[in-house]
């Protein structure tokens, strides 16, 4: 996980919802379906947010570009962190 501008994340938050790229918990089936085709690890990544933020906030933004992912943030303290995903390193091919 990574920090990111607050401010720069609630701009980037107001365009996800103006153009339908926002998800939110409550939609199941989008927040379901984007979690399991990315495999990320909410629990994990909000393990980790509840120990930066007293009540920590969860939203996906889904826009095709390389800010989508898992943002979990706090209007109070106003923070953001992003969860970046990488890739297992490559395995050795066998020759």
């Amino acid at each position: 996980m990574i920090d990111v501008d607050y401010y720069s994340f609630r701009q980037l938050f107001k365009k996800a919802t103006d153009l339908g790229g926002r998800i939110e918990k409550r939609d199941r089936t989008r927040w379901d379906a984007y979690i399991k085709a990315h495999n990320i690890n909410e629990v994990g990544a909000i393990a980790i947010a509840s120990n930066r933020f007293d009540a920590p906030q969860t939203v996906i933004i889904d826009l095709g570009g390389e800010d989508d992912g898992l943002y979990v943030f706090s209007d109070i303290e106003e923070g953001c962190l992003h969860l970046i995903y990488q890739a297992p390193p490559a395995s050795p091919s066998s020759t």
